[in-house]
């Protein structure tokens, strides 16, 4: 009987460390890597970067990390030019409002792109998704 508790202690400890890390979103670290969404405080994909892996529910939590004009700014309603880091299957869009919702922008994977003037310093989310390369309406 003891034994079967002590195995079962063990199992139960390498699940409990395995699913602590999976699934895990990666934190920004700097560094716009494949399959990332980068946004700059400036223009011409210049300036502090943050870079998000995956869906952004709302900028306004996060500030831009890397040396140059703006680190250490909110995201959000800060952000003026974006590299969609991903493959030219996937899209880049950015929204107006929190909670992917408002007007929005896309951009196809692969482009770097300074953000149109009424979304300029007035991003709030962002999600990344497979559209088979299209950007146009519907998509």
């Amino acid at each position: 009987m003891n034994r079967w508790a002590t195995l079962a202690a063990a199992g139960a400890a390498a699940l409990t460390s395995v699913f602590a890390f999976s699934g895990t979103a990666s934190a920004a670290n700097g560094v716009c890597s494949v399959q990332e969404t980068c946004f700059y405080f400036n223009s011409n994909t210049s300036g502090s970067m943050i870079d998000y892996e995956g869906d952004q529910y709302t900028h306004h939590d996060d500030y831009f990390i890397t040396s140059g004009s703006g680190q250490n700014q909110v995201v959000g309603n800060n952000a003026a030019s974006l590299f969609c880091n991903m493959g030219p299957l996937f899209t880049c869009k950015t929204y107006f409002n929190s909670g992917y919702s408002g007007d929005s922008f896309k951009t196809l994977g692969g482009k770097r792109v300074n953000l149109p003037s009424w979304l300029k310093n007035n991003n709030a989310s962002s999600e990344s998704y497979y559209s088979g390369g299209c950007s146009g309406p519907g998509c």
